[in-house]
């Protein structure tokens, strides 16, 4: 469709509209406005350049007069509009266009350059829906330039290798010599927008041949890191093409250098050259550090997560992130951290919270020794559990984050071992001080011996929570303020899980868990558990409104109160005195047992451990 606000010259005879064609105007043609036809149906065109002979000036028609579809803001219904819009935009018209396409041949997006007065530009563009397109990235990760050609099996794969030069335009120069060749989209400073995983099982060398600039050497240690990564890891080269004396000057530069030589001659030679090209060593790879990246609403909007992000619960436990299991000296956050390994080890749920995958869990904690590990671990099915989970034994220095050999040694570990999560237990065995400044070194400390990037794994804390008042029930968000120490505990990360104790009564192995801070997602309802070697079982009939309204001892059973419901000298058994509190006070019958181990406690009763039987004193 045109906008006829845009031409010039309109005038409208029966079901058909006249006016100047743009595309002729714009070259000082058609001034009697007799060139442009609309039919009624919308269908345009102009007599001078009818047929397909005429698309490209149809194009430029729409691009200099065309109307958008303002119900689907961003789209456009082929790709031509896309272009031609962005023309318009632009003020230049469109040279190049390379697709690129995932392994089965699909188009994931286009890449087009546009040339005209100051420098070239380039825009993306991609399909969206069924069958419009959009300007901007496509969701996710671009695929390798040329992926289904790097993918085309051969008779002898391994004998050349892929090529990698910076731009669709030097791949194309390389591939005219009969060589493989990709790129990533958007130049120098994007390869990590790029899926380079195909890479990895081509059973190729990969040789990098970097532009003559700064920028050029960067892509080159950067698309090697990138490379390095890869399971299994390719072979990499880099190499220095010679000849090239301009600043910018590439693979196209040096074959015009020597323009006229039979392609043939210049396939062996660049094969020479890569042969003749030392391979990489990690030592030899110094990717650029990207201290700070923006991104567009379009990039956001399109942003796909790498699967396997998720670990535990709606966006409880992510990798990158941070969480924190909080609870009081001895109510089992260790055992919960032990419990969170053996669940991403079996994929089973972790307090009640779906487990997204299997994962590797690594514990670095200063509390409990062998015999307590031995002990913990003993019941368990070590054989399931061994590849996914590392715990360390007390360090004899404690976590001495500012010993650079300890540093190193516990980066190494972690390199080698590659876990999802790595655990801290717990925060004020590196956190000695509660101040927020010595609170933030510890996660910078923390965080300096993990992987960054992609391979970046959760980081867990433990830490304790301060001791809560004799009249205080604390639930929910209000949790949080529970975390001993500086607000940083609880600012920084993600997540923050509060273990509590159902009950003061030593014997009673229940305990409470509650998320009481999830920024990504829903905090889910508290639940409670029975502590049990490595895992927690379900708690089934808790009492919530006695956990959340415990009886007050002053309130509670007295000696007066017991003569009434009891008789001096006549024994009772458990049963029988929980009978008789919850019929005569209405209280539930954990309560009512509650109550009996208080007055227990308090002298009150006599407890006949033979007989098992009650009796006031």
């Amino acid at each position: 469709m045109l906008d006829e606000a845009r031409l010039e010259k309109v005038r409208h005879r029966g079901g058909k509209t006249i006016a100047r064609c743009p595309a002729c105007g714009e070259v000082g043609q058609d001034k009697a406005g007799k060139h442009l036809f609309i039919q009624s149906s919308g269908a345009y065109g102009c007599v001078k350049y009818p047929g397909a002979d005429g698309s490209e000036h149809r194009k430029r028609i729409f691009a200099l007069a065309g109307a958008r579809d303002e119900s689907k803001p961003g789209k456009f219904p082929t790709l031509d509009e896309a272009i031609s819009f962005m023309e318009q935009k632009l003020a230049k018209r469109i040279t190049r266009r390379d697709p690129y396409h995932d392994a089965h041949n699909n188009v994931q997006a286009i890449v087009g350059r546009f040339d005209g007065s100051g420098e070239k530009e380039f825009r993306p563009f991609h399909p969206e829906g069924a069958s419009d397109w959009a300007i901007g990235d496509p969701p996710g990760e671009w695929p390798v330039f040329h992926l289904p050609k790097i993918l085309e099996p051969d008779l002898n794969p391994s004998a050349e290798p892929i090529f990698i030069p910076e731009g669709e335009k030097c791949v194309c120069a390389v591939e005219s010599l009969g060589l493989k060749a990709t790129t990533s989209a958007h130049g120098a400073k994007a390869a990590h927008r790029t899926d380079w995983r195909p890479l990895a099982g081509v059973g190729r060398v990969i040789v990098i041949l970097p532009d003559n600039d700064s920028d050029g050497e960067r892509y080159a240690q950067n698309v090697a890191s990138l490379l390095f990564r890869l399971s299994p890891q390719p072979i990499v080269k880099v190499l220095k093409l010679p000849g090239l004396t301009e600043e910018g000057d590439d693979i196209v530069d040096w074959l015009a250098a020597r323009n006229g030589e039979p392609p043939e001659k210049l396939k062996a030679e660049l094969l020479e050259l890569a042969k003749k090209a030392e391979p990489l060593g990690a030592a030899d790879v110094k990717p650029e550090i990207r201290l700070i990246e923006f991104k567009s609403p379009l990039e956001l909007k399109n942003f796909v997560p790498l699967p396997g992000t998720v670990l535990v619960g709606d966006n409880h436990i992510t990798l990158g992130s941070v969480f924190v299991e909080g609870g009081t000296p001895g109510v089992g956050k260790s055992l919960g951290l032990t419990a969170l390994g053996i669940a991403g080890a079996t994929q089973s749920e972790w307090f009640g919270y779906k487990v997204h995958r299997r994962f590797k869990t690594m514990i670095v904690q200063t509390e409990n020794g062998l015999f307590r590990l031995w002990k913990e671990f003993s019941d368990l099915d070590c054989e399931a559990i061994e590849d996914y989970v590392r715990i360390c034994p007390p360090p004899p220095c404690g976590l001495c984050f500012k010993r650079k050999d300890f540093c190193k040694q516990l980066a190494d570990e972690i390199a080698e071992f590659q876990p999802d999560i790595v655990g801290f237990d717990p925060w004020n065995a590196a956190a000695r001080e509660q101040d927020s400044r010595e609170y933030l070194d510890t996660f910078d400390a923390l965080k300096s011996v993990l992987p960054t990037g992609d391979n970046a794994p959760a980081l867990g804390i433990v830490a304790h929570t301060r001791k809560p008042k004799s009249d205080e029930r604390t639930s929910g968000r209000a949790l949080l303020n529970l975390l001993a120490g500086s607000y940083v505990l609880g600012s920084i990360p993600r997540t923050v899980f509060i273990m509590q104790a159902a009950s003061d009564d030593v014997t009673d192995d229940r305990v409470v868990w509650t998320c009481c801070k999830n920024n990504d997602g829903e905090l889910g309802a508290r639940s409670a558990w029975h502590r049990r070697n490595g895992l927690f079982v379900p708690a089934e009939f808790f009492d919530w409104q006695t956990f959340d309204h415990p009886p007050k001892e002053k309130r509670g059973l007295q000696p007066e109160i017991l003569r009434e419901f009891l008789e001096k000298g006549k024994r009772y058994k458990a049963s029988q005195v929980a009978s008789i509190i919850m019929k005569e006070t209405g209280r539930a019958k954990p309560t009512a047992f509650d109550l009996m181990r208080t007055a227990k406690r308090r002298a009150i009763l006599r407890h006949y451990k033979k007989t098992k039987d009650y009796e006031l004193f």
